[in-house]
Order: C-alpha cells, then sequence, then structure tokens
C-alpha cells in the first residue's frame, strides 16, 4: 500500500476500535429495544384483538349513534376525532381527552362494534401508526429509556455515531488483503481473532445499507442533530405539507356539554355520516381520522391513516357551514414535494409499516444481526489482548501526522463540518481526541523515547494537526448547547413533544415545578370604575369582572403552557397586533402561569367572607424603604418559563385581556442559572434555596399546601409572598470571602454549613471553630432563618443603572421617592424574593428575626413587598379560583 492509504487505514482504524469500545454499548442498547420495538406490532394486534377486531353482522349503526354510545359511557370524556372501520371486521375507534397527561401524547380511544354499539373497552393510541400502549411504551423506551428529555441523548448519540461506524467498517473490510475469498459471506477458517473477523465482517457488509438509513432517518427524531436536518428540511422546501382547519369559539351551551368549551357540540357528532360520505366521495379511502370541530366551528378534518404501501396520506378539510357537508380543501399526497414524500415513505420503513408484517421481520433480522456484530467487535478486543492482560490493546496512534498538510485539512473540515451538524457526535469526537492526545503525552513523559524507537517524538506539526482536529470537531459544542429542543412532526414514533408543564390539575404549575430560567412578576389591581361610562363598579361588578378575568387568564394560559394558541381576545380585531405573534414558532419552554389574589381584592369584590383569614397585608419591617409602586397588588401573574421570549409573549397576552377588567401596578424581571442538578445562586454568588425540601415530598406539602384552610375552596392552595430586594453589591463585593461566608453562615463554593456536612445538611449551632468561637455566628443568616417552615422560588434581576426610581411600573410619575435609595446606590440589582408557604406568619416571624439581629441586613433593602393568596388548581375545562364564586 501507498504511504496515503496506510496512514488512513490506520486512524480508522483507530477511530472505529473507540467507536466500537465506548459507543457500542449505546447502539447495543437502541439495537435490542429496537428488535422490541419491530416484535411489538403482532404482539399488539393480539393482545388487543378483542378490541380492534368484530364479527360483521348486518348493517353497521350511524358514527353519529356510536359515538352517542360512548359518550353515554363515558360522559366526562370529550370525543375529538373518530376511526371508522377501513374493513368489514374493524371495530370503531372514537379518540377522547380523558383528562390525562401522558409521556409519550398519547390520547384515550373507545373501541365500539360498529354493527351493535357496543362499546368493547378503552385503550390509548398515538400518532398515525395508531401506536397501542404495549408499542407506546416499548417506543418511549427505544426512544428515552423513559429517562424524559436527558435520556433522548442516548439515541441520538447512537444514531450519530451508526454511519461512523458502518462506513469505517465498510472502508477497512473492503481495504482488508484475504487470500480464500470470504469477502461476500462468512468463511471461518483457524482460530481466534480472524476467525471472529470472518463472521464480524460479511455480515456488517450486508447490514450496511440497512445500518446507514436507520442512522439517518433516526437521526429526524433527535434533538440536536435534528433540529439541523428539520432546518435543511425547511430550506429546501423538503417539509411535510398540511391543512388545518378554523378552531371554534365557545358558545352559550358549551357549560353543558361533557367536553367543555373546548370539545365539540353535540350538532356536530350528528354531521359526522355526510362529513364522511363527503369525504369518501371526494377519493378518500382506507383507514383514515375525522377530526371533529371545537367549539362552534364547522369545520372537519379527514386524513388518511395509512402508512403501508400504497400510502394514502391525504387531507380534505369538510366544512357544514352552509348545513351540507362541503369539500371545500384538498391536499393529496401525490401533490406534496418529491422528497417530503421520499422522508414520509421513509419513515414509515423505518417504523417497520411500510410493507407490514415483512418489514417488521426485516427490521427484527436487522437488529439482531447488529447484536451479534457489537459482540463479535467485543470479542475481536478480548481476542486482541495481550498475553496476561484482561483487554485487548487499540490500535497505534500517529495515523494524523503522518497524512500531507492537505489531507488533514480535508479531516479537519470534514470533522468540523461533521461536528458542527451532529453535535453529540462532535463532542464526544472531540472528548476521543483529547484524552487520547492526553494519554499519548503521558505515556512518553514515562519513557522517553529512546535512539531508533520507531514512534517519534511530539513535534510542532504532529501538536497543531491534533489541536486543530480537536477544535474542529468540538464544533459540536457550541451547538449543542446553544440549540433549543427539536420535535419532528412526523408521527408513529412517538417522540416526546417540546417541555411542556400542564397547567390543569390539583395545584397550580410554578410552585413545586422546577424552576425555570425566566420569570416575570406582574400585579394589577381590580378597576374602579367602568371603561366605557366612567361610572364607579359596585361590589358585585367588581366580583364579575374578577371572575371573567381568572376565566380569560386560565384559558390563555393553559393554551400557552401547551404550546397551542390561545382564544382570541374580546379587544382582539382584524386589523390589530396579535401578541400570538411575539412567540410565533417557538416551543413552550416549560411556561408555567401562577395566579395570586392579594387581601385587598376580596373586599372590592363583596367577597370578604371568603378571604381565608391568614391573608393580610404585610407590614413594613425595620429596615425596608418601600416603594408604593412596586407594592402590593390585587392579583399577582408569577409567568416562568425556560425561553424570555415566550415568557415575554404570555405577558403580552395576558395584559391585554384586563383591559377594563384591571390596571397594571407593577412589573419585575428575573432570571435564575443552576448548574445540572445543583442550586442556583443569587447574585451574591451564595446557593439559594438549599434549605428546600424536595419538591412532591412530605415536608414540602407540609410547608406549602394549606390544608387546614377554613374557606373550603382554598383547600389545597397556598400563600406567596413576594419581596423586589436590591443588594448593596459595591459594599459586598469589599468584603473578605471569610467575612461573606460568616454573614450567610454557609462556605460560598459549597453551600455546606459552616459547623461542617454537605449542602443539604442541617447546621449544628454547638460547633465551635478553632477560636472556640460558634462556627455559625448566632447572627448569621442560616442560624436567623434556619427553622422558616416556607419553600423559597426567588430569581436574581439586574436593571442596571437607573435613570427613573420606577422603571418596571406604569403607576407613578416621579420614582426618586423621599427615602429612596437611587442617589446613594444608583445600580439596581438583587434578588425578586419568592416564598411559598402555608401561613404567612411563618414569613413574618423570620422578617421580624431578622430585622433584630441578621448580619445580612446591612447589604440588602426591600424595596417592594406583596403577599397573595394562592388557589388550588384548576380541573380540566374549569379555572383557577373557580371555587371561590361557586362557595
Amino acid at each position: 500500500m501507498s504511504r496515503i492509504p496506510a496512514a488512513l487505514r490506520q486512524l480508522l482504524l483507530r477511530l472505529h476500535f473507540y467507536a466500537g469500545i465506548l459507543i457500542a454499548p449505546f447502539l447495543l442498547v437502541s439495537a435490542l429495544t429496537g428488535l422490541a420495538y419491530a416484535l411489538s406490532y403482532p404482539l399488539e394486534d393480539y393482545l388487543y384483538q378483542d378490541l380492534k377486531t368484530v364479527d360483521p353482522g348486518g348493517e353497521p349503526l350511524t358514527l353519529a349513534d356510536q359515538v352517542a354510545a360512548v359518550s353515554a359511557a363515558h360522559p366526562d370524556w370529550t370525543v375529538t376525532a373518530v376511526r371508522p372501520p377501513a374493513e368489514a371486521g374493524d371495530s370503531t375507534g372514537v379518540l377522547v381527552d380523558d383528562g390525562a397527561v401522558r409521556e409519550s401524547g398519547a390520547v384515550a380511544i373507545v373501541y365500539v362494534d360498529p354493527y351493535t354499539g357496543e362499546v368493547l373497552g378503552d385503550s390509548t393510541t398515538y400518532g398515525s401508526s395508531q401506536a397501542g400502549p404495549v408499542r407506546e411504551w416499548i417506543s418511549t423506551l427505544h426512544r428515552s429509556l423513559h429517562l424524559g428529555e436527558p435520556g433522548r441523548l442516548y439515541s441520538e448519540l447512537a444514531a450519530s455515531w451508526l454511519w461512523v461506524v458502518a462506513l469505517g467498517g465498510l472502508v477497512l473490510w473492503i481495504a482488508r488483503k484475504r487470500r480464500n475469498g470470504g469477502f461476500w459471506r462468512p468463511k471461518p477458517e483457524g482460530r481466534g481473532r480472524g476467525r471472529t473477523l470472518a463472521w464480524h465482517g460479511p455480515v456488517g457488509l450486508w447490514l450496511v445499507i440497512v445500518l446507514l438509513f436507520l442512522s439517518v432517518t433516526g437521526l429526524t427524531w433527535s434533538r440536536y442533530a435534528g433540529e439541523n436536518v428539520s432546518q435543511l428540511r425547511e430550506a429546501l422546501d423538503w417539509t411535510t405539507p398540511s391543512l388545518t382547519v378554523a378552531e371554534g369559539g365557545s358558545d352559550a351551551h358549551a357549560e353543558h356539554q361533557h367536553s367543555g368549551s373546548s370539545g365539540s357540540s353535540v350538532f356536530a357528532v350528528t354531521l359526522l355520516d355526510g362529513v364522511y360520505a363527503a369525504a369518501l366521495d371526494a377519493g378518500m379511502s382506507g383507514p383514515v381520522q375525522i377530526a371533529l370541530p371545537s367549539g362552534s366551528g364547522s369545520e372537519y378534518l379527514v386524513t388518511g391513516q395509512q402508512r403501508s404501501l400504497p400510502l394514502q396520506q391525504d387531507q380534505v378539510v369538510v366544512d357544514t357551514a352552509s348545513g351540507a357537508p362541503e369539500v371545500t380543501e384538498e391536499l393529496r399526497f401525490a401533490d406534496w414535494p418529491v422528497m417530503a414524500q421520499a422522508t414520509n415513505v421513509a419513515i414509515a420503513l423505518h417504523m417497520g409499516l411500510l410493507f407490514g408484517l415483512a418489514n417488521q421481520i426485516l427490521l427484527a433480522a436487522a437488529m439482531i444481526a447488529l447484536v451479534c456484530i457489537i459482540v463479535w467487535g467485543y470479542r475481536m478486543w478480548w481476542q486482541r489482548r495481550p498475553r496476561g492482560a484482561l483487554v485487548g490493546r487499540p490500535y497505534p496512534r500517529g495515523g494524523l501526522r503522518r497524512l500531507p498538510w492537505p489531507l488533514i485539512a480535508v479531516v479537519v473540515a470534514v470533522a468540523a463540518g461533521v461536528g458542527w451538524f451532529f453535535p453529540l457526535l462532535g463532542i464526544s469526537l472531540a472528548v476521543f481526541v483529547i484524552a487520547d492526545v492526553a494519554v499519548g503525552l503521558w505515556k512518553r513523559a514515562e519513557r522517553p523515547p529512546a535512539d531508533g524507537d520507531d514512534e517519534p517524538s511530539v513535534t510542532r506539526r504532529t501538536a497543531l494537526a491534533t489541536a486543530t482536529l480537536a477544535a474542529a470537531v468540538g464544533a459540536g459544542v457550541g451547538k449543542a448547547l446553544g440549540s433549543g429542543s427539536h420535535d419532528d412532526g412526523e408521527a408513529g414514533h412517538e417522540h416526546e413533544a417540546s417541555a411542556v408543564e400542564p397547567f390543569f390539575g390539583e395545584r397550580q404549575a410554578g410552585i413545586a415545578t422546577p424552576a425555570q430560567a425566566h420569570a416575570l412578576f406582574a400585579a394589577f389591581d381590580l378597576a374602579a370604575t367602568d371603561l366605557a361610562s366612567g361610572e364607579a363598579l359596585d361590589a358585585a361588578a367588581v366580583a364579575a369582572n374578577l371572575e371573567a378575568l381568572l376565566r380569560d387568564w386560565s384559558a390563555t394560559a393553559a393554551a400557552l403552557a401547551a404550546g397551542e394558541a390561545p382564544p382570541k381576545a374580546a379587544v382582539d380585531g382584524p386589523d390589530q397586533f396579535d401578541a400570538e405573534a411575539v412567540a410565533a414558532g417557538l416551543d413552550p419552554a416549560r411556561l408555567t402561569v401562577t395566579f395570586g389574589i392579594g387581601p385587598a381584592a376580596f373586599a372590592k369584590a363583596g367577597l370578604e367572607a371568603a378571604r381565608p383569614s391568614k391573608l393580610a397585608e404585610l407590614p413594613e419591617f425595620d429596615g425596608d424603604k418601600l416603594n408604593p409602586a412596586w407594592s402590593g397588588g390585587d392579583l399577582l401573574l408569577q409567568i416562568c418559563g425556560d425561553d424570555q421570549q415566550v415568557v415575554s409573549g404570555a405577558f403580552l397576552e395576558l395584559r391585554k385581556r384586563a383591559v377594563g377588567l384591571g390596571t397594571l401596578l407593577w412589573v419585575q424581571q428575573g432570571f435564575s442559572s443552576a448548574p445540572s442538578g445543583g442550586t442556583p445562586r443569587n447574585l451574591m454568588g451564595f446557593k439559594d434555596g438549599s434549605a428546600n425540601p424536595e419538591a412532591g415530598g412530605a415536608l414540602f406539602d407540609e410547608r406549602v399546601w394549606a390544608v387546614d384552610s377554613e374557606p373550603s375552596w382554598f383547600e389545597g392552595g397556598t400563600y406567596q409572598v413576594f419581596r423586589k430586594i436590591r443588594m448593596r453589591l459595591p459594599d459586598w463585593s469589599a468584603l473578605s470571602a471569610e467575612d461573606q461566608n460568616l454573614t450567610f453562615g454557609r462556605d460560598r463554593d459549597s453551600g455546606a454549613p459552616l459547623s461542617g456536612g454537605g449542602e443539604f445538611d442541617h447546621p449544628d449551632f454547638e460547633v465551635l471553630d478553632a477560636s472556640g468561637l460558634p462556627a455559625v455566628p448566632a447572627d448569621a443568616h442560616v442560624a436567623v432563618v434556619h427553622d422558616a417552615a416556607m419553600v423559597r422560588r426567588g430569581f436574581n434581576y439586574d436593571y442596571g443603572f437607573l435613570t427613573q426610581g420606577d422603571v418596571s411600573s406604569d403607576a407613578a410619575d416621579d420614582g426618586h421617592l423621599d427615602g429612596h435609595m437611587h442617589a446613594e446606590h444608583p445600580y439596581d440589582a438583587g434578588l425578586l424574593f419568592v416564598s411559598f408557604q402555608a401561613d404567612p406568619q411563618v414569613f413574618i416571624d423570620a422578617q421580624e428575626k431578622m430585622a433584630a439581629g441578621d448580619r445580612l441586613t446591612e447589604f440588602i433593602t426591600a424595596e417592594g413587598s406583596g403577599v397573595y393568596a394562592v388557589p388550588p388548581g384548576a380541573s380540566d375545562g374549569g379555572f383557577v379560583g373557580e371555587g371561590l364564586f361557586r362557595s
């Protein structure tokens, strides 16, 4: 061989070796779970045949009658879509919203005998592949090991490396010299590693096309590389087209329907048969799904559900506004862009749908073969071990430095491009290179090369080439860290939706929810006068406005948290700015909206009898310098999310709905950055929230939820305290690290109490330091407030240098209020303190202790304050605070 191919082969051997040793475990898990997924199709057909198949007999009932049978059996479930039977022996599937939120996004489905109307039972389904519970569970295992978003990284790492390992192995097998054939089929001879390789190579050769296909299509569902694939598809117009229907608003009868205002009406169900007939007349055939309109809408979306050959992915919109069903829009699979068609076919093939059982058998066989290749690879590693060693040695280094500079430049350019497009591959390859260089340097430092040693010393050329390659493949690091989560819209290989925190539930979100990166707090006062007439409102009118506002806010927040378009606001017009555009195209980013009601709101609305007795305005504590423009409020919105744009968009949507019902009093914005699995730090550099109990635990529940509340509507709610606390950071930064630690009573870096132990250990106030004094001073912050039964959920803020005291308020004309600190400390940064507790007296007691003797008060000043009753969560279709108006 010439020098260049030999050097390339050595480089490929080393890369193939490291990938096989370190990435093969991920490939093995992916292969085993992929095998289970391929076998889940016949298994699921067998397990659920009593639900999906019936004995044909007579004329089938109308679809409306079949849906009515489901509604009678499950009156509290919302009917959302219907899957008419495609064959005479198939049952009818009625998709419903049962209020459950599932990991994969699957929805409930009820099966009906189309001939008798008997409800056969219910299950779950997801995607156009109509996966049931077994396949849904195995699919999630294959995709993320049921570990959520972090688990998706394993499958992306496997898919990113699969094509590299397959192509590298192919090149090495083609370039290998062999005397007795054995290229196309296994020809094992002799013993040891050569015999194992005789199986490993040919099987990999026959499998390489399948592995490349699975790698490419699998990456479309990945998080980081998948985002690049999605962008490429959009740029080349390869995206899958689809039709949309107009959403119906709520109507006067919405509350009398089991499905709520967002469900379909009884009248919409009665038109199902006519809609189905119109779709069949328009050429729809095979299995279809009919999505019912919501509310007062009149448009039905009929979608072809067949993913096997011939694919039937047509869509039509049937409108009933004129009284008779009429097809108004059509989208045929034949009219899709060619690459969109190819992508859809490829995905169906990857999922085992395109050729039915034959497809599934092919995938299962491929996964078994991949498992064998991986096992043979590890066996060859073991067989390559030196005498007396437990494991084999890697192939020798030095391939890269023996390449000429032009070829090194090509390798670096390719590595950089691959590292950018496949970020996890780039990151892991960078780690391989850096670790390999470090090991090489360490070994050479241990044994300096002797005269005549075949392995040359580290040259400038070697170091430069290796460092350049490491930097190039590390391009994936920045790409991955700067990338948002990606979710391809293709159904079937049931991937997670973008991060969503459910709005509806027993408790409001944003309390036990893991803290997000951004927060916005907005306080409103209820309107005292009518917007149109200017006349004063009586208590009943204020209460009606409060109820309307909470109802509208809840519906809006629920839609935004789910990543859906919110219902139109009363002030919206066709030519007015639409706040939806602010966050258009963005993921929900774990958006939560939490509502609180201030003490004064109950009196204004004539609801004093329903006010929780522990809810009273907070006093102004010693050391406070409260600005009225930043304090109080009848209502508090806490809007949190991992994307500032999403948070701002949600605020704009919610604020415009307060027009005529309430007035914006003040706004504060904060941020929080926590290391993975760690505690966030405040702007003083100390960990904030180390004493919080684990969310969902008994201690958390005891501290937070007002379970023994005297008004029944508030049981399960909590009390929220908000404080804007400015920090004297210039003075604080002048302290030594020791003085800072003594002020908090904790070690700044570790968060551990100065008495010893770990961050989450309780401080021991009996422990003495080397000088014989208490290790945790009695006036240290942790000593003063360590027993406060509350849960903190604060956010940092940094507004910079102020030119006006009330930059975050619409209320005051002049922020330079008497006694305020702006002239002395014009830089405004600190903490937006938030605590939740079952009794606000807990906070008051802790604050009074701090005012009496806490070192920390020398460096902080409260400039805003408020306390609010946070009602329990809303049931699906209801609104937060609904019980207040029913009590």
